[in-house]
């Protein structure tokens, strides 16, 4: 194939999982206004699940054996259930700008964890990855005006909680995944989560009003699960096969800039001094730590194929 024919493919690709997820945040606020954060979670990652391990099967992709399954199992506590609930739970009281940019930190946390774990070992370009991210998170969280009870300060905590969480997940599930078919791991991996999702949203699933659901709503759940979660898995695994991790964790800091034009053009959201500054932290501490990344590193290029 054409190597700049290729390379241009693959731009197109990832730049349209970043509009992708970008579109998300703005789907998931207007969802949540309409249905409760639990009901949405449960219905999301059912759904999905279905779709992905449908789509494994009519594949006949590889699935992980016994033992590797339960290991998912396990590891979708993390990266399903409590992530997903953190992030709907947060999206529901702050902006899709303030989630994109917290959650983007996510190779940084997931840097923290594995250097106190001993997977990998401090240097001074993640040190400074480190206090970049921590800086921009600081200037987000008025930490200077610091106020428990706002509720958007409530929100931006539960998506760094959902940052944390996904970050554990990486790390824990790094080696199970890069052994296994990345695809049909994350359908197991839904399937579980499933499971934690009907136990945090089913009955307000089960009783939600469907009926009631405008059609926006409606348009945004079907984009959700295909667009913003089947789509993005096909198209990231797609480029992740013809170019490094790291080139393709770059364009995660596209999103909170995707999603902030959204807030204020949709949802008619006010953009503070705070936000562009944080977002130069947050882009310094992005470039630090990719300066280091391992050439490739599959587990880490799915915090975007993520499940918030």
């Amino acid at each position: 194939m054409n190597p700049t024919k290729d390379s241009s493919r693959i731009t197109v690709a990832l730049l349209t999982v970043q509009l992708l997820f970008g579109i998300h945040y703005l789907a998931a606020k207007l969802i949540v206004t309409e249905m409760s954060s639990p009901a949405w979670a449960a219905l999301r990652v059912l759904s999905s699940a279905v779709v992905l391990m449908a789509i494994a099967l009519i594949a006949k992709r590889k699935f992980p054996n016994k033992r590797d399954t339960l290991i998912l199992a396990g590891c979708s506590l993390f990266g399903v259930g409590l992530n997903q609930a953190f992030f709907l739970e947060g999206i529901s009281r702050t902006t899709g700008g303030h989630a994109a940019l917290l959650n983007s930190q996510i190779p940084v946390f997931t840097l923290i964890i594995a250097l106190l774990v001993g997977q990998e070992k401090l240097t001074l370009n993640k040190f400074l990855s480190f206090a970049f991210g921590a800086a921009g998170v600081l200037i987000l969280l008025e930490v200077d005006n610091f106020n428990p009870d706002k509720t958007m300060f409530i929100g931006d905590l539960f998506n760094l909680a959902n940052a944390l969480c996904f970050a554990i997940f990486v790390v824990i599930s790094r080696r199970v995944i890069s052994r296994n078919d990345p695809f049909t791991s994350t359908a197991v991996l839904f399937l579980v989560g499933s499971i934690w999702m009907i136990a945090y949203g089913g009955k307000e699933m089960l009783v939600c009003d469907y009926s009631a659901l405008s059609k926006t709503a409606i348009w945004s759940i079907v984009f959700t699960v295909l667009g913003a979660t089947v789509g993005t898995y096909l198209l990231n695994y797609w480029a992740l096969a013809r170019t490094k991790a790291t080139h393709v964790a770059l364009y995660i800091f596209l999103q909170p800039v995707i999603a902030t034009i959204l807030d204020v053009f949709v949802l008619k959201e006010t953009l503070g001094w705070r936000f562009p500054i944080a977002t130069v932290l947050v882009l310094g501490a992005l470039v630090f730590r990719n300066k280091e990344a391992r050439p490739i590193e599959t587990p880490v290029t799915i915090d975007r194929a993520k499940f918030g």
